[in-house]
């Protein structure tokens, strides 16, 4: 095996490590508003069975030693994502094979990867397996240390891998994976030229992948679900604030000199809502107490986490806004736990819960005393017959005191 390759191996690897720091560190806030973490580092070793071309009376064992990968993987969301790998391969002769031969594989792939696990819902059944489909290209070459030089081919890959998580960074995985090579000049084992024929390598391995970022309760893109209640809370906030803004735009066309305004320039809703903020500034503020009151500032929570993401972000500045313009306004914020668990716990867990919203509205610049965090233990009002409603017993609600 010559030093050049050596040299290249070391250099992309080398490239690759860079890559994932670089690239970790600036997306780290990115990933905490996302609400899990996006990169990985991912390593397995195992066994192959290539077919298809080898010289008459030579041939591998079954199954032959050793597969060795070391990638990189950015998951765009939790069901698709990314993946850069550098291969390696070994082919090594059978007891009974005519003659003797190593060959060395070497090569660069670049996959598209679904979590399938995600996409068929695995998590209505377990939190611990997953699994993951990839297919792409690479190349690379075949070094045949009983002749000289290299022969460089493409390929194209794809397979499966089952994970198991053992802690919210770590998952053990086991792959199975298919490779088609295309421009392969000679035989696997060095000793003849190939006439044609497309080589196949089946190849087994397990191995771990790690997820960076800061994210370090919550789960990382492979397991992350979302609750009904992240997917709709938009949708109903924005219903309630259209619903709001038509009986406002109804009031305010009684006005005269607006309806005259109206029907001569034809404004549209937001040159609407400038001209006439001074009319309904108090109308605005009534409304938004009455969202905080009746429940559509609620934040929501995983479960055993007192960690909130950017939904919750998004609410806390809504929140922050309101106080600053109503300076003689107090907020409650009580914490509430399922009731998986034992109590005293969920009594804790709950009062870190309405900790952490008060400390993200001091940060903000909010007046510590007018803020009143309660942890209120379990909420037992939630129907524990079905487990998708436990959701709704992991909040922090707001109400308002004058």
């Amino acid at each position: 095996m010559n030093s050049k390759f050596h040299i290249t191996v070391i250099f992309t690897i080398l490239l690759l490590f860079a890559f994932i720091e670089t690239h970790a560190q600036e997306n780290s806030f990115r990933n905490s508003d996302s609400g899990f973490n996006q990169w990985y580092i991912e390593g397995n070793v195992g066994f192959n069975r290539p077919y298809n071309y080898f010289t008459q009376g030579y041939h591998t064992a079954t199954p032959d030693f050793f597969v060795g990968e070391f990638g990189v993987r950015y998951m765009i969301n939790e069901f698709f994502g990314i993946k850069a790998s550098v291969l390696y391969d070994r082919f090594t002769e059978h007891d009974n094979s005519l003659g003797t031969f190593a060959t060395n594989q070497y090569g660069l792939g670049f996959q598209g990867v679904a979590n399938i696990g995600r996409i068929l819902k695995f998590e209505e059944w377990t939190n611990t397996f997953n699994l993951l489909a990839n297919f792409g290209m690479g190349f690379g070459f075949l070094n045949y240390e009983n002749i000289a030089g290299n022969d460089w081919m493409g390929n194209s890959i794809g397979g499966l891998t089952l994970q198991a998580k053992v802690s919210p960074r770590v998952t053990l995985s086991g792959n199975f994976s298919g490779m088609n090579i295309f421009g392969q000049n000679f035989a696997f084992d060095g000793q003849s030229v190939n006439h044609g024929n497309l080589p196949v390598i089946f190849r087994g391995s397990i191995g771990v992948s790690v997820s960076l970022g800061n994210n370090s309760r919550s789960l990382h893109a492979d397991y992350y679900v979302r609750t009904p209640y992240e997917e709709t809370m938009y949708d109903n906030l924005d219903s309630r604030l259209t619903e709001v803004e038509s009986k406002l735009e109804t009031a305010d066309s009684e006005h005269e000199e607006l309806n005259k305004r109206v029907d001569d320039l034809s404004m549209d809703v937001d040159n609407l809502h400038d001209e006439v903020n001074t009319l309904r500034v108090i109308d605005v503020n009534t409304i938004i107490a009455d969202l905080i009151n009746d429940g559509y500032f609620n934040i929501y929570f995983d479960f055993d986490s007192d960690s909130f993401g950017k939904i919750a972000a998004t609410t806390i500045n809504a929140l922050k806004t309101y106080m600053n313009n109503n300076p003689e306004v107090t907020l409650e914020l009580a914490g509430y736990a399922d009731e998986r668990g034992p109590a005293d716990y969920n009594q804790r867990l709950s009062q870190r819960r309405a900790d952490v919203i008060a400390k993200a509205l001091v940060r903000l610049g909010i007046d510590e005393s007018r803020l009143i965090p309660v942890g209120k233990g379990e909420d037992l009002s939630i129907d524990s017959s079905d487990r998708e409603v436990y959701q709704q017993a992991r909040r922090v609600t707001i109400s308002i005191r004058l």
